[in-house]
């Protein structure tokens, strides 16, 4: 990670760098840090409860129901439907 964050560095800036990386040895392991909880003391992580939503009025939203209107008049006013 850090040869990708030198290669954005101006080169007179890696030129100074470059003795201080010579003097460090690659096969240190680097020791991770200690783990942490992420979670603050008393701090309750279960979500918060929401509002009850109310439904939107319902809506006959049959696209053919103006044909089958249409339909259903012309039979009746030519006799096919009483």
């Amino acid at each position: 990670m850090l040869n990708r964050l030198v290669t954005l560095l101006p080169s007179g800036a890696r030129e100074a760098l470059r003795p201080l990386a010579a003097r460090m040895p690659a096969d240190v392991p680097v020791r991770p840090p200690a783990p942490q909880s992420a979670i603050l003391p008393d701090f309750d992580t279960r979500p918060a409860a929401m509002t009850p939503l109310l439904p939107p009025a319902a809506i006959n939203d049959n696209p053919l129901q103006a044909v089958h209107e249409a339909v259903e008049r012309d039979l009746r006013a030519s006799g096919h439907l009483r």
